[in-house]
């Protein structure tokens, strides 16, 4: 009995199972090389300066967004804000700033938004936004980076006379 149910669940999942893998296969192919090759010198926390605070380097990153709120809305185009950049609809937000990219590479971004934007990125930016030279910056005011003092005369040992 056992068996014949994992069977049947297994049947019903499978559909679903194949269209996760092609949503996949086809952010691999078609988006994720948009993203490095447009994107990520701007908003990567490999990036020198991240602007408006939106890292699209990880599935959370695009998901949460920036200044402006979350990059995409899954299934929903026409209410993200990474197609709206990249349409060029807007003066105001238009990416990326070298140019606008071509139509087929707008409408595989916005095919993949339709189809849930599937993203199989681990969060690699859990990381703050910060630069590296903020991080050096404070990560140089560590007290176990500070130089050794002598300390004060006024400090006595106790227990001594002299």
């Amino acid at each position: 009995m056992r068996t014949i149910a994992t069977l049947i669940l297994f049947t019903a999942l499978a559909p679903a199972l194949r269209a996760q893998d092609a949503g996949i296969e086809f952010f691999e192919k078609k988006i994720r090389p948009v993203l490095v090759e447009h994107c990520y010198e701007c908003h990567a926390t490999s990036a020198k300066k991240v602007r408006g605070d939106l890292l699209l380097d990880s599935r959370d990153g695009v998901r949460k967004g920036g200044e402006s709120g979350p990059a995409l809305v899954p299934g929903d185009p026409d209410k993200s804000l990474l197609i709206k950049a990249v349409r060029y609809t807007d003066a105001a937000t238009k990416m990326p700033k070298k140019g606008k990219l071509p139509a087929a590479v707008i409408a595989d971004l916005e095919a993949w938004v339709k189809m849930g934007a599937p993203d199989p990125r681990v969060n690699a930016t859990a990381k703050s936004a910060k630069s590296w030279d903020e991080i050096v910056a404070a990560r140089s005011t560590w007290w176990s980076l500070q130089p050794v003092k002598k300390p004060a005369d006024e400090c006595q040992v106790v227990g001594r006379s002299d």
